[in-house]
């Protein structure tokens, strides 16, 4: 029987060492994981913040890009309904954008050693006094939405959304 009970301290070991390994592949995976979804992660803000800071370094608004204040503020300013339409951002380079708004309604793939990312961007006025509200009338307050997508980053069936925003205004320039 001492040989009976050796086997069967042997099999225990084994199943206890292979539960370990088991558990151990396991967190390996969750940890690699983990990192590749924070370097993506880190790609998308970093696409994010890009597009915001280059829109900020733009004029506040068609108007105003030749430094010349319009008579009326904010009725001066571009009305919400002449922002670009998505029609006229397929015909549009990113090069050529010239103020704030030139960002309305503009999308594009980019590809990065990451994967590829889907971009799009929404600018809008807001108004200060409603919480930043979306408004059709001009402001002196316009929002830019952006928001990134990657086919990596996944909720469940669909592709995870992040959106970035920033709120501008036309007197903190």
């Amino acid at each position: 029987m001492i040989g009976f009970s050796e086997v069967l301290q042997t099999m225990a070991a084994m199943l206890i060492f292979s539960m370990i390994l088991i558990n151990a592949n396991y967190m390996i995976q969750r940890n690699s994981t983990m990192q590749i979804e924070g370097e993506l992660e880190q790609e998308v803000i970093s696409l994010g913040q890009e597009i915001i800071e280059e829109a900020r370094a733009k004029s506040f608004d068609i108007i105003t890009q030749h430094k010349m204040p319009p008579t009326i503020i904010p009725g001066g300013f571009t009305h919400s309904s002449l922002f670009p339409t998505e029609e006229e951002q397929e015909l549009r380079k990113r090069s050529d954008f010239t103020a704030f708004e030139d960002y309305h309604n503009w999308s594009e793939i980019i590809t990065t050693p990451h994967g590829d990312f889907s971009i799009g961007v929404e600018v809008y006025y807001v108004d200060d006094e409603n919480n930043f509200a979306k408004v059709e009338t001009q402001t002196t307050f316009k929002k830019i939405d952006v928001t990134v997508k990657s086919e990596f980053l996944r909720g469940g069936d669909e592709p995870r959304t992040y959106q970035l925003e920033f709120i501008r205004n036309y007197y903190a320039e």
